[in-house]
C-alpha cells in the first residue's frame, strides 16, 4: 500500500475552494454552449427556466455531494463504501461519476484545443478580412486537420497533467486563483464593450425578457439538460472537492449556493457579451454550435479593435474550458486512484493514457472514422450522448436517492457544521427521494428520444 494513496490533501483557503469549484462548473458550458442554447430556445424564457432549475435542482445536489465528501473525507467510490458498506450497489454512483469525468475530458479537451488555436490565430490577425463563409470554411478545415488536432490535444493533456501533479493547493487551487478572476474581469470588459455598440442593448433586452409564447416542453427539457451541463453535479468531482474541506470550518450550504449561482452569473455575462455584439451586427442568434467559432469571429473582424476583442474573448473562453478540464481531471484521478489504492502520480499517468486513447475516436470522427456511427451518431456526438444522457444523470439519480435513504440523518447533522448563514432545510427529504430523481429521469428519456 502506498503512503501517498492514503495521504489526504486539503484546500489552502475557502476562497481557493470556491474559485476552483466555480472554475470546474463554469467551463465551456457557460460561454460556448449556454449562449447558443439561449439563441435556439427563445431567449429570455430559456434563461428564466435555467435559473429556476439551478436553484431547485443543481444547488441541492451540490450540497449533498459536498457533504458526502466532507463527512467521509473520501472521494465518491470510497465514500459510498464507507457509508453503505463494501459491495453495496450504492457504490455504483462513484463509478458512474468517474466514468462521466473520464469520457467528458476525452471529447471536451478537443474543443478546448480549438479555442487555444483561435487565440493565436486571432492575435496574429490570421482571421482578419475573412467573410463569414471563409471563417466557417476555416473552422471546418481545422476539424479535418489531424496533425493540428493531435498536437494541440497532446499539449493540453501535458499542461493539465502538470498542474494536477502539483496537487490540490499548489496545482489546482493556484491555477484557478488566476484563471477564474481573469475570466470574470474579461467577461465584464467584453460585456461593457458590447453594451457600448449601437443596438447592443437590444440584445440584452431580448436575452432577459421572457417570451412565454415560446415556452414548450422541449424548451423546459433543454433548460434542465443545460442546468446539469452547467452545474457540474453528478460527476463525482464535487464529492472529491468536498473531501478536501476542513470538517469544522467550512460552510457547505453557502459555498454550494455561491458556486452554482456564480456559474449562472458567468453564463449571463457571456450572454451579454455575445448577444450585444450579435444584435449590433444583425446576426442570426439561432446559428447553433457554430456561434462561437464561426459567427462571432466574423463579428469581431468587423468591429473596431476587433483583433484585441476577439483575442480577449478566446482567452477567457480558454480559461473557462481549461478550468473545467482541471476539475474533471481531479475528479477522475482522485476517485479511481483512491478506489484502487494508487498514489497520485500512478493514477495521473494511467488515467491520462486512458483519456487520450478515448480522445482518438473523437479526433478521427470527422475523417478516417467518419463512417463509424454507433446508434447513427458520429463518434464525437456518441461520446457526448453517453456522458450527458446516460452516466451523468444516472450518477445524479443514485446520489440523490442515496442521500435521502442512507445518508439523511448524517447529512442534516454534518451539513449544518460550519454553516454561518443558513442550513439545508430538513423538509427537502422527499425532494431528494422523489422529485430530483424523477425530473432527472424525465430529462434522460426526452433527451434520448431527441436523438432518434
Amino acid at each position: 500500500m502506498s503512503d501517498q494513496a492514503v495521504e489526504k490533501q486539503q484546500w489552502g483557503s475557502a476562497l481557493g475552494f470556491i474559485l476552483t469549484s466555480i472554475g470546474y462548473a463554469v467551463g465551456l458550458g457557460a460561454i460556448w454552449k449556454f449562449p447558443y442554447m439561449i439563441g435556439q430556445n427563445g431567449g429570455g424564457i430559456f434563461l428564466l427556466i435555467c435559473i429556476i432549475f439551478a436553484i431547485i435542482v443543481a444547488i441541492p445536489l451540490c450540497w449533498a455531494e459536498l457533504t458526502i465528501g466532507r463527512y467521509t473525507q473520501k472521494s465518491q467510490i470510497v465514500a459510498m463504501r464507507e457509508l453503505a458498506g463494501k459491495g453495496s450497489p450504492w457504490v455504483v454512483a462513484g463509478w458512474l461519476g468517474a466514468a462521466t469525468c473520464t469520457i467528458m475530458i476525452s471529447y471536451y479537451i478537443t474543443i478546448v484545443s480549438d479555442v487555444m488555436f483561435y487565440i493565436f490565430k486571432f492575435a496574429s490577425g490570421g482571421l482578419k478580412g475573412m467573410s463569414m463563409d471563409e471563417v466557417s470554411a476555416y473552422y471546418s478545415g481545422l476539424q479535418v486537420d489531424m496533425g493540428y488536432k493531435f498536437i494541440t490535444v497532446i499539449i493540453l493533456y501535458l499542461l493539465t497533467a502538470a498542474i494536477i501533479l502539483g496537487g490540490v493547493q499548489k496545482g489546482l487551487e493556484r491555477a484557478n486563483k488566476v484563471l477564474i478572476p481573469a475570466l470574470f474581469i474579461f467577461l465584464v470588459v467584453l460585456a461593457i464593450r458590447g453594451l457600448m455598440l449601437p443596438g447592443g442593448v437590444d440584445g440584452v433586452v431580448w436575452m432577459f425578457t421572457p417570451d412565454f409564447s415560446v415556452l414548450s416542453p422541449s424548451v423546459i427539457m433543454a433548460a434542465l439538460n443545460q442546468c446539469f451541463f452547467l452545474a457540474g453535479v453528478g460527476l463525482a468531482s464535487l464529492v472529491s472537492f468536498g473531501s478536501y474541506l476542513d470538517r469544522e470550518n467550512s460552510d457547505i450550504p453557502f459555498s454550494g449556493t455561491v458556486i452554482i449561482l456564480s456559474n449562472m452569473v458567468v453564463a449571463m455575462l457571456a450572454g451579454v457579451a455575445i448577444f450585444t455584439a450579435l444584435f449590433s451586427y444583425n446576426m442570426d442568434v439561432t446559428s447553433g454550435s457554430g456561434l462561437t467559432f464561426m459567427t462571432l469571429p466574423y463579428v469581431f473582424n468587423d468591429m473596431p479593435g476587433g483583433i484585441v476583442w476577439g483575442t480577449l474573448f478566446f482567452i477567457l473562453l480558454f480559461a473557462a474550458g481549461w478550468s473545467s478540464v482541471l476539475g474533471l481531471y481531479e475528479g477522475s484521478i482522485s476517485v479511481v486512484g483512491e478506489a484502487l489504492n494508487w498514489d497520485r502520480k500512478k493514477a495521473l499517468v494511467i488515467m491520462t493514457i486512458i483519456m487520450f486513447i478515448l480522445s482518438i475516436p473523437t479526433i478521427l470522427s470527422t475523417t478516417v472514422w467518419a463512417n463509424v456511427k454507433p446508434l447513427g451518431m458520429d463518434l464525437f456526438t456518441f461520446m457526448d450522448f453517453v456522458a450527458i444522457l446516460i452516466t451523468l444523470p444516472a450518477g445524479a439519480i443514485v446520489t440523490s436517492i442515496f442521500t435521502a435513504v442512507k445518508f439523511w440523518d448524517k447529512y442534516m447533522e454534518h451539513s449544518a457544521v460550519g454553516a454561518k448563514y443558513f442550513k439545508v432545510p430538513s423538509f427537502l427529504k422527499p425532494w431528494y427521494l422523489v422529485v430530483l430523481p424523477a425530473v432527472t429521469a424525465l430529462v434522460v428519456v426526452v433527451g434520448i428520444a431527441g436523438y432518434f
